[in-house]
């Protein structure tokens, strides 16, 4: 984890190195192949904002601690197993800096390292013996994969609607947070009242968390986001910046004159995101991004003060600000 994360994950501390060293045990258990494709992936690491998130709602209340770790690696590992079909769907050849797993084994074992990681996530889940849980995370899994193959049905649309995008990263990102922090209030045993605020608030993390990303997609440098700047673009994922920029008076037209070209080189993709850039839409992008954030803080209204809901608060600086 960056500098950054381990500041703003300090109350924490202790209980994500517990779970690094519970999630990295877990793969090295597993057949040899396996472990190996897959300890390279999880040695890497990422911003681990999910099972953080799962630690930070479970303790909003009381929970048994080998339960909260499990739903913790449980969410992870499904997590991981999503990263690894989508790069296969992607053709990605890095993340985060990393050579991908399909890269490495070939796609027919990567298919199967994903769909293997998601039964063990499954698993982990089952062991808590909540029933609620379960139905949460099928149901998640279920709409990742609409929401994957909304985005793999929108491709080089460039006049989808405000509302197509948000549905379509409500289902591709927003609900594994919001299960994340939904199930860290079911194993704390929270109050309905309290555990609808907490699903409130994952919910409008992840969207926040997912339009912030889609600015990167624009302003990051390639060293920082681990892939090519307007790696979404090349793929053909339309997102939030551009569709902003293709209305503007001044930067729309010059878009569409690009975005008309077949194929599209290089030089082309370069000069798209130089104009998103000046077009103002990568501000008007972070305006939604910040109005998402705003609206989960005010659900951590429902809590008392305390550490973990101090470290919410802040989750909801760090998901708009950050630049990786």
């Amino acid at each position: 984890m960056s500098v950054v994360v381990d500041e703003l994950l300090a109350s924490i501390a202790p209980d994500l190195v517990e779970f690094e060293r519970r999630l990295e045990a877990s793969v090295a258990a597993d057949f040899g192949p396996m472990a190996e494709s897959m300890e390279h992936i999880v040695r890497a690491g990422g911003k681990r904002l999910r099972p953080a998130l799962v630690l930070l709602s479970s303790a909003l209340g009381t929970a048994n601690r080998d339960h909260t770790f499990n739903l913790a690696m449980g969410i992870e590992f499904i997590h991981t197993a999503t990263l690894v079909h989508d790069d296969l769907i992607d053709n990605a050849r890095t993340r985060r800096g990393i050579t991908t797993i399909h890269e490495t084994v070939g796609t027919n074992p990567a298919i199967i390292i994903g769909d293997y990681y998601f039964a063990k996530g499954a698993n982990l889940l089952a062991s808590i013996g909540e029933p609620s849980i379960d139905l949460a995370i099928s149901n998640t899994v279920m709409t990742i994969c609409l929401g994957e193959l909304l985005q793999l049905t929108s491709h080089r649309d460039y006049n989808q609607t405000l509302d197509e995008y948000h549905r379509k990263i409500a289902r591709k990102t927003a609900a594994l947070v919001e299960t994340c922090c939904y199930c860290g209030a079911v194993v704390s045993h929270l109050d309905e009242s309290r555990t609808e605020a907490l699903r409130q608030y994952g919910f409008l993390i992840g969207m926040a968390f997912q339009i912030a990303d889609d600015v990167l997609d624009y302003t990051a440098t390639a060293d920082q986001l681990g892939k090519p700047v307007g790696a979404d673009l090349r793929q053909g994922t339309v997102t939030l910046p551009l569709m902003l920029a293709l209305q503007t008076a001044g930067a729309g037209s010059a878009l569409r004159q690009v975005l008309a070209r077949q194929p599209l080189t290089d030089a082309d993709y370069e000069q798209v995101v130089q104009l998103v850039r000046s077009s103002g839409a990568i501000e008007a992008t972070e305006a939604q991004a910040h109005d998402f954030a705003t609206r989960a803080r005010a659900q951590l209204g429902e809590f008392e003060p305390s550490d973990a809901r101090g470290t919410l608060e802040m989750v909801c600086d760090y998901v708009v600000d950050r630049t990786i």
